[in-house]
């Protein structure tokens, strides 16, 4: 096959998550992001990479963002927001993390592929990235690209309430690179 058919089905597939994303839960997420003292991110494997994505482009807006597990990251607390990435919503260090931020007062929200999982339990909000019926991607990257550009979709949503524009995000962007 082509590698333009390919990329045809892969969009395709991707469309299809992205339109199944619920609205209001998408618009919940903005509204508790926006009044964070500070926001967390924690994923493992390539959620983990999806996170720390999103984590850039939040400090690029001017948010106070840290990755769990850096050793630079503070103490979790009330008036923070967790966000956790699995695909599962299974992941057991997740869950533990999940857990810790709740039980220390902060809200959790959890982007996922699964309605009912045990991070899904425990958090405040949780957005469901469905997956594929028939996948063409492997394993979970239909969940991991999704995310990704559902994730840049929030960041665009953000940028038009607040006002922030990708001018001022590229005063920001790393130079040390």
């Amino acid at each position: 096959m082509k590698l333009s058919e390919l990329s045809d089905k892969v969009l395709a597939e991707l469309g299809s998550i992205l339109h199944q994303v619920d609205e209001e839960g998408t618009a919940k997420l903005v509204q508790e992001i926006l009044p964070s003292d500070r926001i967390f991110l924690v994923g493992m494997g390539r959620s983990g990479l999806i996170a720390r994505l999103f984590a850039t482009r939040l400090m690029q807006m001017g948010f106070p963002v840290y990755i769990v597990g850096d050793v630079t990251t503070p103490a979790i607390g009330k008036g923070d927001l967790l966000i956790a990435i699995s695909g599962s919503g299974e992941t057991g260090i997740t869950h533990h993390v999940a857990a810790a931020a709740k039980s220390s007062g902060a809200r959790v929200f959890l982007l996922t592929a699964r309605v009912a999982s045990k991070i899904g339990g425990i958090s405040d909000l949780v957005i469901v990235l469905p997956n594929s019926p028939q996948p063409i991607l492997p394993l979970m990257s239909a969940f991991e690209s999704a995310a990704h550009i559902f994730l840049d979709t929030v960041v665009i949503v953000m940028m038009e309430k607040t006002g922030v524009t990708q001018r001022e995000m590229m005063k920001r962007h790393n130079i040390l690179e």
